[in-house]
């Protein structure tokens, strides 16, 4: 017979997620979110079998957030491209303006950390782009650009995430969301 799980699972995620958001993987031990946590590393080895399987846990929970805080933001509105991009944008920025400590995003920190001995992280977070340009795409005027825009505005997104990782002002960030939705044809 399995052992009931005397934790909360999805206050452990979160911990966990913000725990390897602020340090990174590799500068993350399992004492860490153990101690943040208040839940036991046997605990935690028990659910998860490894830092590395709470690790894609917490992963793919984030990055299925970030394909909802899309397809919200573009669900509502005119769907016009522009609309859609001006909502688009501005809810990722919020997002970041929302992190006191501009940390960025823990998609491509992850990537970019460990993508290339992962493949696990290159192929989520591939599957979790595509799903935001499918997000923004399902909302878009059908036409022979939908593809290239959706995909182009997902870009734009994960350019905006790193400038305000950089300190760049909320501000700015909307100064240049603003910019790029103006250069849209209607």
């Amino acid at each position: 017979m399995a052992r009931r799980r005397e934790f909360d699972e999805h206050a452990l995620l979160e911990t966990a997620t913000d725990v390897f958001w602020s340090r990174g993987y590799a500068a993350t031990s399992l004492s860490d979110i153990a101690q943040a946590s208040g839940v036991g590393t046997s605990s935690i080895y028990a659910a998860y079998g490894s830092k590395w399987g709470l690790f894609l846990a917490a992963f793919e929970r984030y990055c299925a957030g970030r394909v909802a805080l899309v397809r919200a933001a573009v669900a509502v509105g005119d769907g016009s491209r522009r609309d859609i991009a001006e909502r688009m944008l501005a809810a990722i920025i919020d997002d970041c303006a929302g992190q006191p400590d501009r940390r960025g995003c823990l998609m491509l920190n992850s990537i970019g950390e460990l993508a290339s001995e992962h493949p696990e992280v290159a192929r989520i977070g591939g599957e979790t782009t595509g799903a935001m340009e499918r997000a923004v795409r399902e909302r878009l005027p059908e036409d022979a650009g939908a593809d290239t825009l959706a995909a182009h505005l997902v870009a734009l997104s994960q350019g905006l995430i790193q400038m305000s990782r950089l300190g760049v002002s909320e501000r700015r960030l909307h100064a240049t969301a603003r910019a790029a939705v103006a250069a849209l044809p209607a």
